[in-house]
């Protein structure tokens, strides 16, 4: 016996998935060289939409921040490091290691300033983020958790 289906009985038995909607989130950031939170969480393949956002006001020369996303596992210390001598490009290394560590970042941003990170983590981990300008590692580092 035969069974014929027509294009709508089959578009029935095929279940409908709605992409996940985009996790949306703000962090802040100070003059008394802090973010607002040291913990995200994600969803592997889910994009992240954050914004970080500068709320201090002393000028951007003296006092800017940044986000760096890493990848799970990275070097943070060393990362901080080298990006931290990085001031021609940013204070992001350019060297071949740093950035194939690097998922994704914020630009410096000095008072009033804001920018919204994108990007979507491929795999469940710990993805540590961090400030690289000069001496603001210490303070400014954190984890987004990916389930």
């Amino acid at each position: 016996m035969k069974l014929l289906l027509s294009f709508a009985s089959l578009c029935l038995m095929v279940p409908l998935y709605a992409a996940a909607p985009t996790i949306k989130v703000e962090v802040t950031v100070n003059d008394q060289i802090r973010y607002s939170t040291k913990r995200l969480e994600g969803k592997a393949g889910v994009p992240m939409a954050i914004t970080l956002k500068h709320t201090g006001k002393i000028p951007k020369a003296s006092m800017s921040h940044n986000m760096v996303i890493l990848k799970p596992g990275s070097m943070v210390a060393s990362i901080s490091a080298k990006c931290g001598l990085a001031k021609d490009t940013n204070y992001i290394a350019s060297d071949a290691e740093t950035r194939s560590a690097i998922l994704a970042f914020a630009p410096q941003l000095g008072p009033g300033d804001s920018h919204v990170i994108k990007f979507t983590p491929k795999e469940p981990g710990d993805y540590p983020f961090l400030c690289t300008f000069p001496g603001h590692f210490g303070e400014m580092s954190g984890i987004i958790t990916v389930k």
